[in-house]
């Protein structure tokens, strides 16, 4: 949801009017990352075994799930019991769109209306990209139990408030 940066090909073009300057602190390279985050795309017919490969690996601590549209998730019986089993032992699922633009908004439509019951974390707006980095860094330097409530925290301007 945030203008171009920049238009690639043989050439980088930026937009420098569209980047925020960084007049408030300078540059903080951040070292400390935990890359125990996994990326499920949604599509038809994902199957049960493939999810739930993903969600009983004992080495990922949060699951980033690209979902359709406003954030809607399928809700066959199966689908919902995998993501309630996980998040009852203490994995994150943070939802994200898979498209360009837009927000998740849980409870905008009947498929999605069971995450905000069952635990699962708006990603908002949150680009893929960002939302892997930001679970590697909120892993990597807070204890878990107040990871959830970060990921969908705007800290450092990655996402709409």
């Amino acid at each position: 949801n945030y203008p171009i940066l920049a238009n690639a090909g043989i050439e980088i073009d930026f937009d420098f009017s569209a980047l925020k300057p960084f007049e408030e602190a300078p540059l903080r390279v951040q070292p400390k990352i935990n890359n125990q985050v996994a990326l499920v795309k949604l599509f038809p017919g994902i199957s049960q075994a493939f999810l739930q490969c993903v969600l009983t690996n004992p080495e990922i601590k949060i699951i980033v799930i690209e979902s359709f549209g406003a954030g809607n998730m399928p809700t066959y019986p199966w689908f919902i019991k995998l993501l309630e089993q996980a998040i009852n032992r203490g994995k994150i699922i943070l939802n994200i769109t898979q498209c360009n633009t837009g927000t998740v908004t849980h409870g905008l439509y009947e498929t999605s209306s069971f995450m905000d019951k069952i635990g699962v974390v708006s990603g908002k707006d949150l680009t893929t990209e960002a939302a892997i980095t930001k679970a590697m860094f909120l892993l990597g330097n807070y204890p878990l139990n107040e990871v959830s409530k970060l990921l969908s925290t705007n800290l450092y301007g990655e996402m709409e408030s």
